[in-house]
């Protein structure tokens, strides 16, 4: 005689099959979150490599800032010195701010001065940079923006000529590098970084103090613990953050956070960040 699976036998195979994917599930997001790391590391690699050639091209590196324009070009200092950002802001078909497509934020990549050296927008975007599919937490006002960001790689204030003509408050203005040949060992120099604004974009440039033991922008750890970086030299890496408050403040996106003189993840980047 044929005999079924009684029920009990029934939630026993569920309960079993359940168990396994509750094993399997953390560590299969760890694979993803590892796949993403590679593809990051190749996209910072490309980057990387353009911004050594464009450094070659025009005697100056890269601007680091967007400089709040549409044209990608804007002024700074006093008297004022035209700069070129190496991409503009999101724009619509007729150069307005505008923020709710891609198509909005690539217009804004074509204008900047870094366009003709990477002319494709995935190289600027990390597949685990989930920004653009929600609507920005801290949306900058006065026009259409309603989708969170993209560009995922950002650079930091001392590779931005703004950060002299303007200096922040937070020290960068006295590292303010302009060429090549000023990065001391620069395999160790980093040029880009993962940050994940709020804004609608990745706003101007990444910051940190460099005058006390203080973070100002959080970074984006979206690799299992770590984040990618792009070096001065061409190459990526990977770092795996040690501090538990290096992380939280990532994932709560926090500004503006005082540190312990002995955060290694602090004294590390500090010595990364700076670029002479």
């Amino acid at each position: 005689m044929k005999r079924g699976f009684t029920l009990i036998e029934l939630l026993v195979v569920i309960a079993i099959i359940a168990l396994l994917l509750s094993i399997m599930l953390p560590s299969l997001q760890k694979v993803k979150q590892l796949a993403t790391a590679a593809v990051c590391l190749s996209n910072e690699r490309q980057l990387s490599i353009a911004w050594h050639s464009y450094a070659g091209d025009n005697v100056r590196i890269l601007n680091a800032d967007t400089g709040d324009t549409t044209t990608g070009t804007y002024y700074a200092g006093s008297p004022a010195i035209e700069l070129r950002s190496f991409v503009a802001d999101p724009q619509d078909e007729n150069g307005n701010r505008h923020n709710t497509t891609l198509e909005d934020k690539i217009r804004g990549y074509k204008k900047g001065s870094f366009w003709p050296y990477i002319e494709n927008h995935k190289a600027y975007h990390c597949p685990s940079d989930s920004r653009i599919a929600k609507e920005p937490t801290t949306p900058m006002t006065g026009f259409p923006n309603t989708i969170g960001g993209y560009r995922s790689y950002s650079m930091g204030a001392p590779l931005s000529q703004w950060a002299v003509l303007d200096p922040p408050v937070t020290g960068e203005g006295d590292v303010v590098v302009s060429k090549l040949d000023q990065f001391l060992r620069p395999s160790s120099k980093i040029v880009w970084l993962e940050e994940a604004d709020g804004f609608g974009w990745n706003h101007r440039t990444w910051n940190m103090y460099l005058n006390q033991y203080r973070w100002w922008d959080p970074f984006a750890i979206w690799h299992n613990g770590s984040s990618t970086f792009g070096y001065a030299d061409g190459h990526a890496d990977r770092y795996k953050w040690k501090e538990e408050e290096t992380i939280r403040i990532a994932e709560e996106q926090l500004k503006d956070i005082a540190v312990n003189p002995d955060n290694v993840d602090y004294l590390w980047f500090r010595t990364a960040y700076i670029p002479g």
